[in-house]
């Protein structure tokens, strides 16, 4: 149910004793290949399988490490932070109490959960899903048996196929690019902060060229069904 097309008479009845969704993501540099709504279009179609009431899309994140690539939007994390904080208080204003981020960028990561943790003491439960740590791991050999991680990079073969299965008008195969790096080194313990430009000088990070819809549809599939039953799950949580 998108909350968009109800009348508040409906929202009264719905919102509450319910999963509230919020799809959130991005709007930035996917390779050569991919749209620049990549990140919040995916998670919007996730949402939208569900049985649950599904707020509009947030489509601009914490994109900041993308900025040298042309059309990529970012807000700060504080903004982000307290944009969505806001959205939380409004729903618990009108009863709700179990919310589910839907998040496709992974720059959204850490801010969703000190949204969570926050929303604890408002007695208000939130989750959070991502897609990519959902694909289960035999999916993701079978497509993959070599070098796994190249493939599930940002803009890689994985997220492509994504775009393939569910937006297959938009994607720009010709243009794909195979780009043997990794996001960022991964040789020691600590962290290192990057730009996505210091080591991909297309937007691609790993492989993308064996994309497909055939992959995609997979993919798809999988995760859809981790995240249907985390929404049952996430039903049956005592606040």
């Amino acid at each position: 149910m998108l909350l968009r097309n109800i009348t508040w008479k409906e929202a009264e009845k719905s919102l509450k004793n319910n999963v509230i969704v919020i799809p959130v993501g991005s709007t930035e540099q996917h390779g050569p290949q991919n749209p620049l709504g990549t990140d919040h279009l995916i998670a919007e179609k996730f949402a939208e399988k569900l049985d649950a009431v599904v707020l509009p899309t947030v489509p601009i994140g914490v994109s900041k490490h993308h900025r040298f690539f042309s059309g990529t939007i970012w807000v700060s994390y504080e903004s982000f932070k307290n944009y969505l904080l806001d959205i939380c208080m409004a729903l618990k204003y009108h009863g709700v109490t179990k919310i589910l981020f839907v998040n496709g960028h992974g720059g959204n990561t850490s801010c969703l959960s000190d949204i969570a943790l926050q929303m604890r003491d408002e007695h208000v439960f939130v989750g959070i899903y991502e897609w990519w740590r959902s694909i289960p791991e035999k999916i993701v050999k079978k497509l993959y048996p070599e070098n796994t991680a190249k493939y599930l990079g940002h803009a890689g073969s994985v997220e492509t196929s994504l775009n393939l299965v569910l937006y297959p008008e938009l994607v720009k195969m010709e243009r794909a690019e195979d780009v043997d790096t990794t996001w960022a080194p991964k040789k020691f313990g600590g962290i290192i902060t990057c730009e996505t430009k210091e080591f991909t000088d297309c937007g691609v990070v790993g492989y993308s060229k064996n994309a497909s819809a055939e992959k995609g549809k997979i993919i798809f599939e999988a995760c859809l069904e981790e995240l249907k039953n985390l929404v049952e799950y996430i039903k049956e949580v005592k606040i």
